[in-house]
């Protein structure tokens, strides 16, 4: 008997492509999920097929086969087709940008004998359980903690549970604790754990391997190779790894029997992408739970203000860790303090100093915030006010004296220090505003012989160096940590008796509409560095606006308070989270060429928009000139969020069909974290 004729649907990665078909050979078995590589125009390519049917609407003439099936690893499942699906929908991006991109590059390429044979290697990589180490004791839980872990088991089905748990509190054991339950109550259980930060990958791994050593963990972020992440992939895809532990690229993982997801410090600006599909990972793991009926819990001490206002209006269910896990260990003291007069060349005050001295007379360790990186923010002439400036960007150059570099912090160009003024000739160029680099120096002469560390980005650029300096951190080999927002938030600081904090006015000086937020949390989580280990801290803010309403709140430590309020100033200034936003971007060889696309876009938003989308007019980016591009923007946002889908489904589809000039690029970002 023939074989009936069959049809495939196969995502490729081309921008603006919906799922393409393709004829499948009679000698070919195929079935919805697996990668195949075709061609598309003169191009071979590897895609997806989405789905198979018996017909086809193009003209059979037109109709390309598929070349092969790549028969590397099992089908990706009907659930991570659904998942990549809803994400292009959402962000209003192709199908196939969201699918490809999201698999492995190793396991993109097309398969040569070379490849089928790196590909088993790959799986013979995977992360193994440790078999042979002894299971680590779980520490008792204490009330909150045994509630939160009972709510979230009692409840069948999907919810969104908000834990919201001072710094502290001991929000991984209930991590821990759920894990163990959902994976004990199902052999093929699998859990997917979130976390911000790369830095914070390698402890929480530790501890989760050495609570489960007979389950294989696997782990997923940006600074692993190609075979690193195949191999994770690979282990949580086909069933043998249980865990994946990861950064925001892991919530496209395929898993084989996903039953519980976490997401560690949901509020940070981490888990939102900054290129390619701008994709939320917090938000992406809520909605794939509840399209698997499972539950998800968003931890945080500082939570975003969308997740609050959920759990205020009852969308999302509220657990609280009201104290610190360890007996007898406080939230630390919150003090605010001059800092030094204007024109002082140090920038640790003398009620500064002295508090540091007592510390490390105390035995204990210090830390000193600045979320500032480099030696200082810009290097400038008196004579004739030069300053040090990117010649590719819209931006200061950063001086880094132990480089000897000017270095520009948001497209990497560098240069050397110049001896004297390129302006007017000046040998007494001098640098302006303060960095970790400075601090780290200002140390050094306070308190010599003190051993002092500083991470941040440049000392910890190499891989595993973070690593390796926080393992100094944590075994006490060091006396004060100068540090970045790297060390703000995570970590398990078990000596720290004091949190200096350096320079907060500048952000409470932003006009950003998140500036604030972000401060508070920030201030929150950093100073939960202190007095963990069961000793009072002490945290010690230096600010020339001490009567500001959210020193108020940080020093009472109360979220809540701060939360509520701020809420009811975005909702009074129609913001988010009671406004939802699209930003379109334009990018050109002169910034009159990015207005005038993004003023053609306005004028093609016009009538898509009624009355219930308002259109903004464009403008430059704060950040104008990157990378020797002109940058602009325009906004649109709406009360409703369906509303704004809807209008941005047509939108993109009339941007898409503008005529452009001077090499513009464009880019629309639902949700954006900065407008």
């Amino acid at each position: 008997m023939a074989k009936l004729d069959q049809f495939a649907q196969v995502l490729v990665d081309v921008p603006g492509l919906a799922p393409l078909d393709y004829r499948i050979p009679e000698d070919m078995l195929a079935a919805p999920g697996d990668l195949v590589v075709v061609t598309v125009g003169a191009r071979r390519m590897t895609g997806v097929i989405a789905s198979i049917t018996a017909a086809s609407d193009v003209e059979g003439r037109r109709l390309k086969s598929i070349l092969k099936v790549m028969k590397t690893t099992a089908p990706l499942p009907a659930e991570w087709l659904a998942l990549t699906r809803f994400a292009a929908s959402y962000y209003v991006r192709g199908w196939g940008e969201a699918a490809l991109p999201a698999l492995p590059a190793a396991l993109r390429r097309p398969p040569t004998p070379q490849q089928e044979k790196r590909i088993a290697g790959i799986r013979e990589a995977a992360p193994k359980a440790r078999g042979d180490a002894s299971r680590a004791a779980p520490p008792e839980l204490n009330d909150e903690q045994r509630a939160a872990v009972e709510a979230v088991c009692a409840a069948p089905g999907f919810a969104t549970w908000l834990l919201f748990g001072v710094t502290g509190s001991g929000k991984t054991e209930v991590y821990l604790h759920l894990m163990e339950r959902t994976l004990a109550a199902d052999p093929e259980a699998q859990v997917l754990l979130l976390v911000p930060e790369i830095n914070l990958t390698p402890q929480l791994v530790g501890r989760v391997e050495a609570r489960f050593p007979d389950l294989a963990v696997a782990a997923l972020n940006s600074e692993f190779t190609d075979r690193e992440r195949a191999a994770a992939w690979l282990s949580v895809h086909e069933g043998r790894a249980r865990i994946l532990v990861g950064t925001r690229m892991a919530v496209f993982a395929s898993f084989s029997k996903l039953r519980l997801i976490l997401v560690d410090e949901e509020h940070d600006l981490s888990y939102k992408s900054g290129d390619g599909l701008r994709y939320s990972a917090r938000d992406l793991a809520v909605w794939r739970a509840s399209k698997l009926g499972i539950p998800v819990v968003l931890g945080s001490a500082t939570p975003s203000l969308e997740s609050w206002m959920k759990a205020k209006e009852g969308a999302y269910r509220l657990l609280t860790l009201s104290a610190r896990a360890v007996e007898h260990a406080a939230l630390p003291d919150v003090e605010l303090t001059d800092p030094p007069p204007k024109g002082s060349r140090g920038m640790i005050s003398e009620v500064s100093r002295a508090a540091l001295e007592a510390c490390l007379a105390e035995g204990r360790q210090a830390l000193v915030f600045l979320n500032r990186r480099g030696y200082s923010p810009v290097l400038s002439c008196p004579a004739c006010e030069w300053v040090s400036t990117c010649v590719r960007c819209s931006a200061f150059t950063v001086y880094h004296k132990r480089e000897k570099a000017l270095i520009c912090h948001h497209c990497g160009w560098r240069r050397p220090v110049p001896e004297a003024c390129p302006s007017c000739g000046n040998v007494d160029i001098l640098p302006r505003g303060t960095g970790t680099e400075r601090i780290e120096e200002e140390l050094e002469v306070l308190f010599p012989g003190r051993r002092i560390l500083r991470i941040d980005r440049d000392s910890a650029a190499k891989k595993h160096a973070a690593e390796a300096a926080f393992g100094k951190v944590h075994r006490g080999e060091v006396d004060i940590l100068v540090g970045t927002q790297m060390v703000a938030k995570g970590h398990d600081f078990q000596k720290i008796g004091l949190v200096l904090v350096l320079n907060p006015d500048a952000q409470i000086l932003s006009p950003s509409t998140r500036a604030r937020e972000r401060l508070f949390a920030t201030l929150m989580q950093v100073a939960g560095r202190a007095g963990r280990g069961g000793e009072r801290g002490r945290v010690l803010i230096q600010t020339r606006f001490p009567d500001d309403p959210l020193f108020s709140a940080l020093a009472r430590q109360s979220y809540p308070a701060f939360a509520d309020a701020t809420l009811e100033e975005r909702r009074e200034s129609a913001c988010p989270p009671f406004m939802h936003q699209a930003l379109l971007t334009a990018e050109a060889d002169q910034l009159s060429s990015a207005i005038g696309f993004l003023e053609d876009a306005a004028r093609a938003a016009a009538p898509l928009a009624g009355d219930d989308v308002l259109v903004y007019d464009p403008v430059p980016m704060p950040l104008v000139r990157l990378m020797n591009r002109e940058r602009a923007q325009l906004l649109v946002e709406s009360v409703g969020r369906m509303t704004l889908h809807r209008f941005l489904i047509a939108w993109n589809q009339a941007i898409s069909g503008l005529r452009t000039s001077g090499n513009i690029v464009w880019c629309l970002e639902v949700d954006p974290l900065e407008t």
